[in-house]
Formats: structure tokens, C-alpha cells, sequence
């Protein structure tokens, strides 16, 4: 069997009246697998080119988020700074308005307790000059 003698054979016969024109196919075909590289090569180098701007957008937005992360870090540290150095300040504050109230009640209550001595003492003094009237006093 001959490969000419095929049912399928080109209706259309290539210019020049040989239907089966090998080298103009081959022509062809190299031309096609030539623009076929060169699209792939142009796709990829636009992928490429793609990728590259993604992965420098991404690193961009990386960095600008981590400044963003730092600085919210240090706006929180100086804002929890200022809390703590206020709180601190508060806290000295109300010692020291605790210590002066309680030095203020103990001396109230020392006097207190000097009054109450006294007293007890003028009492004890009055009892025993009424015992000593009584026991001096003439019976009936």
C-alpha cells in the first residue's frame, strides 16, 4: 500500500498542483511551532512580569502594614506609659490622703482617750470626796 493512494487525500491542492507538497507543510508547521515558542515565551514573560508585581505589591504591602503595626505598638506603649504614670500618680495621691485622714483620726482619738482619762480621774477625785463627806458626816 502506497502512501498517495489514501481516500483522504487534500481536496485543496497546494499551490504548484502537487497535492502532497511536503516541503510547504513542513514550512508551514515550522513556522506555526516557531510562533507557537514565541507566543509561549511572550506568556511567559508576562507571567513572569505579573508574578514580579505581585510579589513587589505583596512586600509592599508587607512593609507598610508591619510601619503600621509599629506604630500602633508604640502608640499603645506611650498611651499605656502615660496610664500606668497616671495611675501611679492617683495611687500617691489617695496614700497620701490616707495616711494625713489617719493621722488626723488618731490624734482625735488620743485626745479622746486623754479626755476620757481626765474624766475618769475628776470622777474618781468627786466619788471620794462625796465618800469621804459621807463617812464624816455625823450619824443619827
Amino acid at each position: 500500500m502506497s502512501l498517495k493512494a489514501h481516500a483522504y487525500s487534500d481536496p485543496h491542492p497546494a499551490p504548484g498542483g502537487d497535492p502532497d507538497s511536503s516541503p510547504a507543510a513542513a514550512r508551514l508547521l515550522e513556522m506555526t511551532a516557531r510562533e507557537t515558542d514565541q507566543w509561549r515565551s511572550e506568556a511567559r514573560s508576562e507571567a513572569a512580569t505579573i508574578v514580579a508585581g505581585a510579589r513587589d505589591e505583596a512586600a509592599e504591602l508587607v512593609r507598610a502594614a508591619r510601619e503600621e503595626a509599629e506604630a500602633l505598638v508604640a502608640s499603645a506603649r506611650k498611651e499605656a506609659a502615660q496610664t500606668l504614670r497616671d495611675a501611679r500618680a492617683e495611687a500617691s495621691r489617695v496614700q497620701k490622703e490616707t495616711t494625713a485622714s489617719r493621722e488626723r483620726h488618731e490624734e482625735v482619738i488620743a485626745d479622746l482617750q486623754q479626755a476620757a482619762t481626765e474624766h475618769r480621774e475628776k470622777l474618781r477625785e468627786h466619788l471620794t470626796d462625796m465618800l469621804d463627806r459621807v463617812d464624816s458626816a455625823p450619824v443619827d
